[in-house]
């Protein structure tokens, strides 16, 4: 059985470190030490105020019993501190002042409308707070990233459950409609156009709160249908699936995963066993991705959805794990993962992110992240999702061709920040679309274009690959493990960061015919 309760203990103090704790000042409450602490920030990031709701939750484990009451009293002042910035011009900021953004609205809100419904306090302390949350979460919607889309419905749910008067019902049946239409007929939801298991787990979180909160079926349908899709790769991997990820995270929160253990369903019940034990049982290694995990995301939503799985965990009788079962190779034709095996080796194949490559068995592994095609200061790589790429073929044959995203590198200086400051104190949430389309979407390039085949044979997994349009003077390299694509969450440390392969004999050979490049990869199954 998973045990949460030591990496619990090791990460309590750092998030209490996060935390300002003296009651005799005016910050009392932050979860920003860059702000309250450091003074490197000039505005308190309010979605680290999460880290509330993680010590609110915390106070049930018995080990923290002694502890109880000052945790619930930090939690308090979490709440105190965050209804007195959601009231201010230009609230839930994350990134820079007068941010008004959606993703710290929407998480902000769940945790301490969550806190709050636990307290059984009322509104009337925080109404004008709570109140302003509402009118702005009814009034949004966010259809790229649709975990923050289902953390503020969620959000919605229980500011319902708190006052019905704070959430106009047939607005809320509105945005529930839109949001569950994110889903794929795949069972998972849109992540920067792709699936992202790291992701789709907090989404689960949350699809439990709203099941949780309003009893509605179609959150519990859907809940089941996101985790069979991640169970089936996390099984087939045997772990986070890392770099295949749309959003390229390497954490899987656990809380919706755990919930699943209380099913009803036996099936259910031995997939999220398995999914747990693949995930969460080596959490003792200094290489699990938890440990890599930095504190800012401790305080946001990883911290409290591992303590509420352990209180889920401490309810259930430990059973022997049963055997991973061997999951059917298939291509998935809307995400365009493909999973496949030969023996005992097992490949994941993501079509729309370049055709990029993962080769496992046991503790060997292979990795292929594409090409980056340098062309005078210029970066053009093939790893990256992208849905004007065309696959076609079979498990164990797949073609792939698309053109590769032209990166530019975006540097922070002084200037930049003054220029961010005075429009968004003007403007607030309205230049968020431009700067998303300024960091993290980018449409492919024409001036190139790559095709890549990859067969998986017997003895062999085969990689063949061009690209055309060359001028003559372009340099062409293997790309490491790195994406370029920004997400706030991704490039926490990875072993695969160090060596990409490990236990596979690779073979790599390339050249050039005319404004052609050729490459061939052969990997020796042994």
């Amino acid at each position: 059985m998973v045990d949460f309760h030591p990496i619990i203990g090791s990460v309590l103090p750092r998030i209490l470190t996060q935390l300002n704790r003296d009651p005799n000042t005016l910050h009392y409450g932050s979860f920003d030490r860059n702000w309250w602490h450091y003074k490197i920030r000039d505005f308190s990031s309010i979605i680290l105020q999460q880290g509330g709701y993680f010590l609110e939750m915390a106070a049930d484990l018995p080990e923290f019993g002694g502890n109880r009451a000052q945790f619930r009293s930090f939690a308090d002042a979490a709440v105190d501190f965050w209804a007195g910035r959601a009231v201010r011009r230009g609230a839930f900021e994350e990134y820079y002042p007068w941010e008004d953004g959606y993703p710290p609205l929407a998480f902000s809100t769940l945790a301490i409308a969550k806190i709050i419904h636990r307290k059984g306090t009322g509104t009337t302390r925080h109404s004008d707070a709570l109140r302003k949350a509402a009118i702005k979460l009814t009034q949004r919607f966010e259809p790229q990233a649709a975990n923050q889309q289902i953390a503020g419905l969620a959000a919605l749910a229980v500011l319902k459950k708190l006052d019905p008067g704070l959430v106009n019902n047939p607005k809320f049946e509105h945005l529930t409609v839109k949001t569950l239409a994110l889903q794929s007929e795949e069972g998972w939801f849109n992540e920067y156009d792709g699936p992202d298991l790291g992701y789709l787990s907090v989404s689960l979180d949350c699809l439990w709160d709203l099941y949780d909160y309003t009893g509605d079926p179609r959150f519990y349908d859907s809940a089941e249908r996101a985790f069979s899709f991640l169970s089936r790769l996390v099984i087939h991997r045997r772990g986070s699936i890392g770099m295949h990820n749309a959003r390229n995270t390497d954490y899987i929160v656990p809380y919706g995963i755990c919930r699943f253990l209380q099913s009803e369903n036996q099936e259910l019940v031995n997939s999220a066993r398995q999914v747990a034990a693949v995930l969460y049982s080596g959490t003792d290694s200094p290489l699990h991705f938890f440990h890599a995990t930095d504190d800012r995301y401790w305080s946001h939503y990883i911290g409290h959805s591992v303590v509420r799985a352990q209180l889920v965990l401490d309810k259930i009788k430990p059973e022997h794990e049963t055997k991973l079962p061997v999951i059917e190779p298939s291509v998935m034709k809307q995400s365009g993962m493909v999973v496949s095996s030969s023996a005992e080796h097992r490949i994941i194949i993501s079509c729309l992110k370049g055709g990029i490559v993962t080769l496992t068995k046991e503790d060997d592994y292979f990795n292929d992240f594409g090409w980056i095609v340098f062309d005078h200061g210029k970066q053009f790589v093939t790893h990256w999702w992208t849905p004007s790429t065309v696959f076609s073929g079979s498990p164990d044959e797949i073609r792939i061709s698309g053109h590769p995203v032209r990166f530019r590198e975006n540097t922070s200086t002084p200037f930049k920040h003054f220029v961010l400051r005075a429009v968004s104190y003007f403007t607030g949430h309205k230049i968020i679309s431009l700067l998303k389309n300024l960091l993290i979407f980018r449409k492919s390039d024409p001036r190139y274009a790559f095709t890549r085949h990859i067969e998986l044979k017997k003895d062999q997994l085969v990689i063949t690959d061009q690209i055309s349009g060359l001028k003559g003077s372009e340099l062409i390299v293997k790309a490491q493990r790195f994406s370029k694509r920004h997400v706030a969450s991704a490039d926490s440390f990875h072993p695969e960061d160090m060596e990409m392969v490990k236990g596979y004999t690779v073979e790599t050979e390339s050249h050039i015919n005319g404004s052609v490049f050729i490459a061939s990869t052969l990997v020796k199954l042994h």
